[in-house]
């Protein structure tokens, strides 16, 4: 059996800790959310400074590495693209899973701009040190922080506007299904 490493990518607000939370309490995989990388390695370095861009990516694959070792059935990985993480990380990170025999699933969760700036003020947010700031999401928005690294196609895109959380959960959790691997990381039988 394959380590499943589910890489649940999107913008800022799109939902990623939520339904990413609702996917590890349905299916049994472990949650490495970005903000408790994001939050450790900022309390010792200053957001984006070369020394914090290093260990935060040492500190994802390392981590998605132990989950392998450990023979864990599978780990949701929540990810913002932005400016700071370098573009060696997603190849460095498919390299390493297909090295260690686990199976790296893209999943891209979406929403509409005018949502999106809805989300982004919500107070819990704040909770992770999250960004909150409308006229500072509009500024890096608008210079392409998020465009960066390119990600890879997704083999499933959520929209996450007019759903509910444990909606998008159960629909990505039903497409795990239909793809060959049953919640809580065990291969279908033929």
């Amino acid at each position: 059996m394959s380590t499943q490493v589910i890489f649940l990518f999107g913008r800022p607000g799109v939902g990623k800790l939520t339904i990413g939370e609702l996917i590890a309490a349905d299916t049994g995989y472990r949650l490495l959310h970005n903000h408790a990388v994001v939050d450790l390695v900022t309390s010792l370095f200053s957001f984006g400074s070369p020394p914090f861009v290093a260990l935060r990516e040492k500190l994802w694959l390392d981590t998605v590495d132990a989950c392998i070792t450990a023979k864990q059935s599978g780990v949701i990985m929540t990810f913002a693209p932005e400016s700071t993480v370098t573009d060696e990380f997603i190849p460095t990170l498919k390299k390493r899973v297909t090295a260690r025999r686990g199976a790296l699933r893209f999943i891209e969760l979406r929403c509409d701009d005018a949502q999106l700036e809805t989300r982004l003020t919500a107070e819990s947010r704040g909770k992770f040190g999250k960004l909150r700031d409308l006229k500072l999401f509009r500024k890096l928005d608008e210079s392409g922080a998020f465009d960066r690294p390119k990600m890879p196609t997704a083999e499933l895109v959520v929209d996450t506007a007019d759903r509910e959380p444990l909606e998008s959960a159960r629909l990505i959790a039903s497409h795990l299904r239909q793809t060959g691997v049953n919640p809580g990381g065990r291969r279908k039988s033929s």
